[in-house]
């Protein structure tokens, strides 16, 4: 279960810092250069691996450039996991275990599915939408300094696929506040996993209380996040 609960943080920061999407024949009305500055919505997630599939249902809190808050609920209404996110720093509540872990993403271990904090990275560079006539798939050395190809449909970015063939997809867009924002967003890796995340609704580039992205500690035991059992 941490597992692809863990699967799900990361597919959802990939989707806030990477919002803006694309859908085959539709012309959005954007504001060019607009991007996700502040998001909250309730979200849909599913993973679908070779040894297993999960499917859930949450709230999530974004504020640029890496603040987020997501909950991941249980079909019971009650809350699994919190995760916190600012920068490299990631705080990992469970309510039920009246437990905290608390480190970087380089501490998640190996087989919690994280190793691809540096393919995260990657997907957050994501071109603002500039110019709606722009179509196509470019290859270019990226800001990350390795070539990508980089697929582009009415100026949005709709895939990337990186050097080791990882690939993201942005899908189902809307437009809110004049803000292009992909409402369905899809990572396969080279193991044929699949993430996919979506959003219900955002409210884009509303103010959000600092209350909200900070996690509440007190009674809860802290750990380290090496000490983080994933079976």
């Amino acid at each position: 279960m941490k597992t692809l609960i863990l699967k799900l943080l990361l597919l959802t920061t990939v989707l806030l810092t990477a919002a803006c999407a694309t859908t085959p024949l539709v012309l959005l009305d954007f504001q060019p250069g607009a991007t996700v500055d502040t998001l909250s919505s309730s979200v849909s997630l599913s993973i679908q691996s070779s040894e297993r599939g999960m499917s859930g249902h949450g709230y999530l809190v974004f504020r640029k450039p890496d603040q987020l808050h997501l909950v991941v609920l249980s079909p019971f209404g009650t809350t699994l996991m919190e995760a916190f996110s600012l920068g490299n720093k990631i705080t990992l509540v469970y309510p039920s275990q009246m437990t905290a872990y608390v480190g970087n993403f380089d501490e998640l271990p190996a087989q919690g599915g994280l190793q691809g904090w540096r393919l995260m990275r990657w997907v957050m560079e994501v071109d603002a939408p500039v110019d709606r006539q722009l179509n196509g798939t470019v290859e270019r050395v990226g800001k990350l300094g390795f070539v990508e190809k980089v697929t582009f449909e009415n100026g949005l970015v709709t895939s990337k696929v990186s050097p080791d063939g990882d690939q993201v997809y942005y899908e189902k867009y809307k437009v809110f506040n004049g803000v292009p924002v992909a409402t369905v967003v899809e990572m396969r890796n080279t193991r044929e996993d699949r993430f996919r995340l979506v959003l219900d609704e955002p409210e884009v580039n509303m103010p959000l209380e600092d209350s909200v992205l900070l996690p509440r500690l007190e009674g809860m035991k802290v750990v380290p996040l090496s000490e983080i059992k994933v079976p």
